[in-house]
């Protein structure tokens, strides 16, 4: 009998979050410091966006281009996680089944799901923690897969 892996056996339980009076150098500091990609954001209790390393380098290209001289002083002027973040993003339950992560993250649209239970965020979960999963060996209902399994990973 194989049992179901849940979202909560794998995701990241302790989150780093930002709230959206947070500067740019604050983020900057949250992605280098914790050595993370995404970041939810709170508004008090409620999840009202995530930002991504991505989101930055889009914001600091755009600013790039409006002016020959950037300081951080500058960049924490016009930063906004509100104007930059993702509003509103997609949440997974806890006690859903990594195959549901598994399909919201396959288009590529996004890399991770913040994990959230009656509105109140429980962790967070990634493309990493995916593959770290499915390279522990705990994941044995796929065994069977390989690379060259005929439209496996193709």
């Amino acid at each position: 009998m194989t049992r179901t892996v849940l979202v909560r056996d794998i995701m990241t339980h302790e989150v780093i979050c930002a709230n959206l009076n947070n500067k740019l150098s604050q983020v900057l500091e949250f992605f280098a410091k914790f050595k993370i990609r995404h970041l939810p954001v709170l508004d008090g209790d409620s999840i009202v966006g995530i930002i991504s390393v991505n989101d930055i380098i889009n914001f600091l290209n755009d600013h790039l281009q409006k002016s020959e001289t950037i300081t951080q002083t500058y960049l924490d002027e016009y930063f906004s996680l509100d104007s930059v973040m993702t509003k509103n993003p997609i949440t997974i339950g806890s006690t859903d089944s990594i195959d549901d992560a598994v399909k919201l993250l396959a288009p590529g649209d996004f890399q991770s799901i913040i994990v959230a239970d009656a509105g109140a965020i429980k962790g967070i979960i990634t493309n990493k923690d995916l593959v770290r999963f499915h390279n522990s060996g705990f994941n044995t209902d796929h065994d069977n897969f390989t690379i060259s399994t005929s439209g496996f990973g193709i």
